[in-house]
């Protein structure tokens, strides 16, 4: 006949009772929840990922400005960007010129030829002319804000994104928290100037004009549109 054996049991709270186990266990979770907090958000890098940190970029990024605690670059030549990349920065580039996206134009022509070819079932001169003067008005903005934001998306990235091309949902997001949080640093970046001719210009002066004009140009949509009918 074998001996039972009496087993210890030991709960949860038989380590807190001895000395010192308690402070290194709270220990232990503090730095291990320190931890975790500190890779949230953090870039992935490896060989695969092409974000800054990959290779192919070591030593052709620069830091530009800082935002909400993100920090963003820039590259330091024309020639370290890759080709798609590029591509969206001449198109953004040439929308920033034209004070328009290509989209915003090709409705406003569609609409003026509409009223000219006689396709509305009848000719209006008037009404295709005024078109033509609201985008002339247009024209003599100093810029056009929302062509802006969108090179300068291109322009400056994050540690997270990958630079062979310009991803529209990711920049989307970016520039929404520039405009939340009033960023405006690139607008006296070198390169940014360079490349617009937006210089010699204060501040509050900046800040004031992006409060205005977007509410202008509302009003000259809104006029496309009763234009269009």
């Amino acid at each position: 006949m074998k001996a039972k054996t009496k087993q210890s049991k030991i709960s949860k709270n038989t380590f807190k009772r001895i000395p010192g186990v308690k402070a290194n266990l709270k220990g232990m979770r503090k730095r291990a929840n320190s931890f975790i907090a500190d890779q949230v958000g953090k870039p992935v890098i490896n060989d695969k990922i092409y974000n800054l940190h990959h290779p192919d970029f070591h030593g052709k990024t620069e830091f530009a400005f800082e935002s909400q605690g993100v920090k963003y670059y820039n590259f330091g030549k024309d020639t370290d960007v890759r080709y798609m990349r590029y591509v969206f920065m001449q198109n953004f580039l040439q929308e920033v010129n034209l004070r328009a996206s290509l989209e915003t134009l090709q409705e406003e022509n569609k609409i003026m030829t509409a009223w000219l070819d006689g396709s509305k079932g009848n000719i209006n001169i008037g009404k295709a002319l005024e078109i033509l003067s609201i985008q002339r008005q247009r024209c003599n903005l100093s810029f056009e804000p929302e062509t802006v934001f969108r090179l300068a998306s291109c322009l400056y990235f994050d540690e997270t994104e990958d630079l062979r091309d310009w991803n529209k949902d990711h920049n989307e997001k970016k520039i929404k928290q520039w405009k939340e949080s009033h960023t405006i640093d690139f607008f006296f970046h070198k390169l940014f100037q360079e490349l617009t001719g937006l210089k010699d210009i204060s501040r509050t002066a900046l800040q004031n004009y992006l409060a205005q004009v977007p509410e202008t140009l509302k009003g000259w949509r809104l006029m496309v549109d009763i234009l269009s009918r």
